[in-house]
């Protein structure tokens, strides 16, 4: 039959009708963020508040997802997915809608934090969704095509704000932002409604928070701060060390580009490669790799090599997150797992904020700093994270049969024996 030749020549994410579903709210989800992003400091800035206001701004959107992400995990576990990824989106547009008539510091910083608890609404929840509805040997597919999505929106959002910009103004350009995420949020209440895991209440609650400091997810959250400290290093300074290095603007925005496209383009083969063989040989090479990328950009002598190594780097990412977030959801208790991608996003965010603050104050000292830095994090923290990663897997392979090493089988460790449902 014609569909069927079709449908095989798609990446198996676009086959099957929930996962289309959520990679489509990823994207639109992603656009609304990208309209408004490249204009967000710079009307802060035209409307009067201070660079030092405005670190402060970015920084509260971080926070606020580090305090807020575990919560609304534990949130979508108990009442279902569609519930908190439609209410987080709202959050975002009601925050969004907001910067039309902000005028002071605390007026963005207080919008910037509305829009990061939104955020922290939606991101366990959605990741948590692709976990209940993925079979396990499609995992690394399932996940690399979600973060195909929201960088397709995120590489074309931004372009289709600088176009409209001009011509209708930013006040304009916020609305038709929180437009859109309206739009995606009743998309995302009525097209996800009864999709995924729910469980029930006490059946949720008798998995304690420390439960989830077992060794099967160690590893993988070890891997988020890992690669959320390398973001968060580079978020405030990399514009102004390609600036440094002679960048025109042209080439600073074409250097997100190149990323993104790299990982658009490689998805479909690095989610198969996440799926196949053994998942910590595969986080070991390509997190080393990360790192080496990550070196390379304080050392290479021109900006066009910069840019190149932007496209290695968007192509590694597509097989070592993939990986990451798969072996995540295969590891995790199907009952806690918005508990666990709240806390998986929670850690890699403190990893961020932290590292946000020291990016400036390392720059000063030397403009390699921060990228050898970063590098030598990476190559840290991929060994410790990856000794416990291979444990698991060998102790799946040591069984001899696929099973689950869940939260479940390690609360022997956390809860007390004669504790409900044992």
């Amino acid at each position: 039959m014609p569909v069927t030749r079709r449908q095989l020549k798609l990446p198996w994410a676009l086959q099957e009708s929930t996962i289309r579903l959520i990679l489509g709210i990823a994207a639109f989800a992603g656009a609304g963020v990208g309209l408004i992003i490249p204009f967000l400091t710079l009307t802060a800035r035209n409307r009067g508040v201070s660079l030092a206001a405005i670190g402060v701004m970015a920084s509260s959107y971080l926070f606020a997802q580090m305090l807020l992400q575990l919560p609304m995990g534990m949130l979508s576990d108990r009442i279902g997915r569609a519930g908190p990824i439609a209410l987080g989106l709202v959050v975002e547009a009601a925050a969004t809608a907001g910067f039309i008539f902000a005028e002071t510091s605390w007026s963005f910083i207080l919008l910037r934090a509305i829009q990061g608890a939104g955020v922290a609404m939606v991101y366990p929840a959605l990741r948590a969704l692709i976990a209940d509805v993925t079979p396990s040997n499609r995992l690394g597919q399932a996940f690399a095509g979600y973060g195909a999505a929201f960088n397709a929106g995120l590489l074309f959002g931004p372009l289709l704000g600088g176009i409209l910009a001009a011509p209708i103004g930013v006040n304009a350009l916020f609305l038709a932002a929180a437009g859109v995420e309206v739009g995606v949020a009743l998309a995302s209440l009525v097209l996800l409604r009864d999709k995924g895991a729910r469980h029930e209440r006490a059946e949720v609650s008798q998995i304690p928070i420390r439960a989830l400091i077992v060794r099967p997810l160690i590893g993988a959250f070890i891997l988020s701060f890992s690669n959320q400290f390398q973001m968060g290093l580079f978020s405030g300074i990399w514009s102004i060390y390609l600036a440094d290095r002679g960048a025109s603007d042209f080439l600073i925005g074409l250097s997100f580009t190149t990323y993104s496209i790299a990982y658009l383009i490689m998805a479909p083969m690095g989610g198969r490669q996440a799926d196949s063989g053994k998942r910590w040989f595969r986080l070991l090479v390509s997190n080393l790799t990360l790192g080496c990328i990550m070196v390379s950009y304080g050392l290479l002598p021109s900006v066009l090599l910069i840019l190149l190594m932007g496209l290695v780097e968007g192509a590694v990412t597509t097989v070592a997150q993939p990986s990451a977030d798969a072996y995540l959801a295969s590891v995790a208790d199907p009952r806690v797992m918005g508990r666990v991608q709240g806390m998986y996003a929670t850690i890699g965010m403190a990893g961020a904020a932290i590292s946000a603050f020291l990016g400036s104050a390392l720059y000063a000292i030397g403009h390699v700093v921060p990228f050898v830095t970063a590098g030598g994090v990476a190559w840290i923290l991929t060994f410790v994270a990856v000794y416990f990663i291979r444990q698991t897997e060998v102790r799946i392979e040591r069984e001899g049969h696929a099973v689950q090493v869940s939260v479940a089988a390690e609360l022997e460790l956390a809860t007390p024996s004669d504790g409900p449902g044992r």
